[in-house]
């Protein structure tokens, strides 16, 4: 009987563990008040009509630049995932920018990380890309997930001595 309930004890414990690390990296009640109805297509579309709404988007950072009222970060959209990852490849909706009021380092904050942010829709703005003038939709971030490099599955299996190098 109680070697039942170790066993039950054991999977309840891994089936929370699985469950914790599938959910986004976000305060619960911050993500009930997103608004999923919105997609970044719309935002790019008509950025206007979507000030004020709280949105969940990410992609891979291209330039962090620090400014004296805090950092803004120019984002190369990508669909998330469940976890609320940005999904590795090229498909993306265009780009846009976070502000956030903090300092953000950029050798941490770099070209080519991931992120994922909780933030704000505000007026888009106008800067320059390259030689065209961009609109970028823009954010106001309430929260940050800078993700830890992944490069997939890692299986390993073997048989034998190992001897180091």
């Amino acid at each position: 009987m109680l070697q039942h309930r170790m066993l039950i004890a054991s999977l309840l414990a891994a089936v929370m563990t699985m469950i914790a690390g599938c959910s986004p990296p976000f305060p619960k009640e911050l993500l009930e008040k997103v608004d999923w109805s919105v997609t970044f297509a719309q935002v790019r579309k008509d950025p206007e009509s979507s000030v004020g709404k709280l949105l969940m988007l990410g992609g891979m950072i291209v330039e962090t630049t620090n400014l004296k009222e805090g950092t803004r970060i120019e984002v190369l959209q990508k669909e998330l995932d469940g976890e609320g990852r940005p999904e590795m490849t090229d498909a993306t909706g265009g780009r846009f920018l976070v502000l956030t009021s903090q300092f953000l380092d950029g050798a941490v904050y770099h070209r080519g990380r991931m992120i994922t942010i909780v933030g704000e829709v505000a007026p888009s703005v106008v800067l320059p890309l390259g030689d065209l003038e961009y609109r970028y939709p823009v954010l106001s971030a309430r929260s940050l997930h800078l993700w830890s490099y992944y490069s997939g599955p890692s299986f390993s299996f073997g048989i034998g001595v190992y001897h180091g190098f």
